[in-house]
């Protein structure tokens, strides 16, 4: 099973809040080009504070409503994530997951 680790603060080494829908998207183009290529994803938020609703539902909403609960529960993961940060994605997650894009 082919595995990669997407390093949050490398792709944003400038910031340690992640604030805005465009830097949610600029990640999730990340995010799917690298599920194209494997099994699992793996999101590494060591080094960063907080995220916004914004943020989550641009990076994992889309692809919740795009592909279903399912697909991104079986092939996202998160790691180093702070509560702060597991509350909105779970947030997003949420709301996300009986609607469809």
């Amino acid at each position: 099973m082919k595995t990669k680790i997407i390093e949050v603060k490398k792709v944003f080494p400038m910031f340690g809040s992640l604030v805005s829908r465009d830097a949610g998207f600029f990640l999730r183009l990340i995010l799917e080009r690298e599920l194209k290529k494997n099994d699992i994803v793996i999101l590494d938020f060591k080094g960063i504070d907080l995220i916004t609703q914004g943020f989550g539902d641009e990076l994992i909403g889309v692809l919740v409503r795009r592909k279903g609960l399912d697909f991104v529960k079986s092939k996202i993961k998160v790691q180093n994530a702070k509560d702060g940060i597991r509350t909105v994605l779970n947030w997003v997650v949420s709301y996300s997951k009986n609607k469809v894009a």
